[in-house]
């Protein structure tokens, strides 16, 4: 056994405690090193689900604008099978409306809510320009209280936003008429949307 710079042998007890301290330094850092990965999984997994909505939403617009399966599957080198799948997912996340104009104020917000995960500022922008406007005009008690809900939506979390925006309680049907997010959309992004909203019903 080595001495210490004093000259003395250093008594075993000393030398335990120094490896039990070296021991649980080691075990901590592995453990952070686990969690560090463990987040990094996660994150890699949520990533790879959303990568495969968003395929599947992509394949059900171009249905929606008018391509067959056959052609869809033939133009991104894949199976027809795989299209139909994926489209038969897409349309399954969508909730049951009756309502034609339901049905376009969902996919409409769908299409806002996909924008708000991926940048959610400036679309969050536009909303609040949206809202100050609307906040001018002279509204009656029940218009007042959707204006001051989506002013809370908006300020608030953005997975709480969209949760609320995406509803089907009568509430969440009603604040999507009174929407702050006119212009947050593309011509083409709209149109898409609305052609979806028929699309699902067939």
């Amino acid at each position: 056994m080595g001495k210490d710079p004093s000259g003395s042998t250093p008594s075993f007890s000393s030398c335990r405690g120094y490896h039990t301290a070296v021991s649980n330094e080691l075990i901590e850092s592995l453990l952070a090193e686990e969690d560090r990965c463990a987040q990094e999984s996660h994150r890699a997994r949520w990533e790879m689900l959303r990568a495969a909505e968003r395929r599947q939403e992509a394949m059900f617009g171009l249905q929606a604008e008018g391509l067959s399966i056959r052609d869809i599957a033939k133009r991104l080198g894949c199976s027809p099978k795989v299209v139909q799948d994926s489209i038969e997912k897409a349309k399954r996340r969508r909730p049951p409306m009756e309502r034609r104009e339901q049905r376009v104020s969902w996919e409409l917000h769908r299409a806002i809510a996909d924008r708000l995960r991926q940048d959610p500022a400036p679309i969050l922008e536009v909303a609040r320009r949206n809202i100050d406007r609307m906040k001018d005009r002279r509204r009656d008690e029940y218009a007042r209280g959707w204006v001051e809900e989506w002013e809370r939506l908006v300020e608030g979390d953005v997975s709480a936003l969209i949760d609320r925006m995406l509803g089907t309680d009568e509430r969440a049907i009603d604040l999507r008429q009174m929407t702050p997010f006119a212009g947050a959309l593309s011509q083409a992004a709209r149109l898409v949307a609305i052609h979806k909203a028929v699309a699902r019903a067939t």
